[in-house]
């Protein structure tokens, strides 16, 4: 688990609010980037070492000037000398090396509850991330630079922290599998997407877009698809395809103002795993796909979706039209593409998420194949005409069809429909008696 997972975690626990925890924990990021070791860099030279030797200098008892130095030191930059030998009587009192982290977040928690009364009981209180954290800046850690454009700096990096770790109050600790197909369906049909590896429904930004194609081990990959993104600046989000699953179990909601859509980070339970991890650690994962329940995700090596039904699956691909949409499952439906998806893809294996709840699944069975595949067949169907009708291109056969009405063998009427046995039928018959 990351330094800032286990520190949010702990103030959690010991009773901030989330807009405190988040506050408290951008200020120790500015501080000392949630390293426990982290010697403040001026002193480096100064005292002749590095994060490592003065820590471990400090516990074998070479250096015993540590809280007269004047150097700050740890996850809260601990400066001043009577701080620092507190917290050096504190992690021998445990047992603990001085640059351990859960000891210095022990001491960090008792010295607010001890020392600075007023600033605990704003953490614990406040739903503002902002007010959490200029109040840990000016009354807590009180750095040389207190400006405003200071305090505005930390308290977006505190804004960061909220947006991975809480996903507001839209968190759902366990998603039914019925949730997780109807969101997946919901940002294939209804949002602009576009594929970039890493993201898991970040807002199409500038900041967002540049972070996808500068930082990381994806950032020179991601810049093919660079376009795509920039088309839906402003009005999109970007997925890859585990982040499409991560994302809506981390609370996604399609929320443009916020970093990640809404989305925590690694929260709900659910890690930051990557497509084969997450297959791995499915239930009942199995090649055959002849009972495959709706929610299940497909895998196959380097790519992974997830399973809505009726032969259908919602995966974020930078294939076909690139980003969140529907596809053919191949090992079921065949081939040929269904109405409303854009392609048909054969899948390796498939799997229960364990972060899903499947109750409620209705496994496919003899008894009611017809049933469910009518009744599939139908919704997609009645989308597909929608389509059509929406499209004016689609209109294809004009002439025929008006050769067929004024040959008195169709009206002309609902030209996309479908049509029943019965009006086949008619339709034939004042086709072979035009004929004759």
């Amino acid at each position: 688990m990351s330094n800032d997972k286990i520190i949010w975690d702990k103030l959690i626990a010991a009773g901030l609010t989330p807009a405190g925890a988040a506050g408290l924990l951008g200020n120790l990021y500015a501080e000392s980037g949630l390293n426990p070791q982290n010697l403040q860099n001026t002193y480096e030279a100064k005292l002749g070492f590095t994060d490592a030797t003065y820590t471990a200098a400090v516990d074998n008892g070479t250096y015993t000037n540590f809280a007269k130095d004047c150097a700050g030191y740890g996850i809260a930059q601990w400066t001043y000398s009577t701080r620092k030998a507190a917290l050096l009587a504190y992690a021998k009192g445990q047992g603990r090396s001085i640059g351990d982290l859960d000891m210095q977040v022990g001491y960090l928690l008792q010295e607010l509850q001890s020392l600075f009364r007023s600033v605990w009981d704003k953490l614990c209180t406040t739903t503002s991330v902002r007010e959490a954290s200029d109040c840990v800046l000016l009354q807590f850690e009180r750095p040389a630079n207190q400006s405003t454009e200071n305090c505005a700096r930390r308290a977006a990096i505190a804004q960061e922290f909220y947006d991975r770790f809480t996903g507001g109050n839209t968190m759902n600790f366990i998603m039914t599998a019925a949730a997780l197909c109807a969101k997946a369906l919901d940002i294939a049909r209804n949002y602009m997407t576009s594929y970039m590896l890493g993201p898991w429904g970040w807002p199409a930004t500038d900041k967002m877009i540049t972070r996808a194609t500068t930082n990381g081990s994806n950032a020179q990959t991601n810049k093919q698809w660079l376009a795509k993104a920039n088309a839906i600046k402003g009005k999109g989000f970007l997925f890859d395809c585990v982040g499409l699953i991560k994302g809506i179990l981390w609370g996604w909601i399609g929320d443009l103002s916020r970093t990640y859509g809404g989305a925590g980070y690694a929260c709900n339970g659910v890690p930051d795993y990557d497509a084969k991890k997450m297959i791995d650690c499915c239930r009942e994962v199995s090649t055959d796909f002849s009972r495959i329940v709706p929610g299940e995700a497909v895998w196959m090596d380097g790519h992974i979706g997830i399973y809505v039904g009726g032969g259908v699956v919602v995966e974020s691909t930078p294939k076909w039209q690139g980003g969140v949409q529907c596809s053919t499952l191949a090992n079921t439906a065949g081939s040929q593409k269904l109405p409303g998806t854009v392609g048909s893809r054969t899948w390796t294996k498939h799997g229960k998420l364990p972060w899903v709840d499947y109750t409620a699944a209705k496994e496919i069975n003899e008894e009611d194949d017809d049933m469910q595949t009518y009744e599939q067949w139908k919704e997609y169907m009645d989308r597909y005409r929608q389509e059509l009708r929406a499209d004016h291109d689609q209109c294809w056969a004009e002439s025929e069809l008006a050769a067929a009405v004024a040959a008195g063998i169709t009206n002309g009427a609902r030209p996309h429909d479908l049509v029943t046995r019965e009006e086949a039928a008619i339709m034939a018959l004042r086709g072979m008696q035009h004929k004759e």
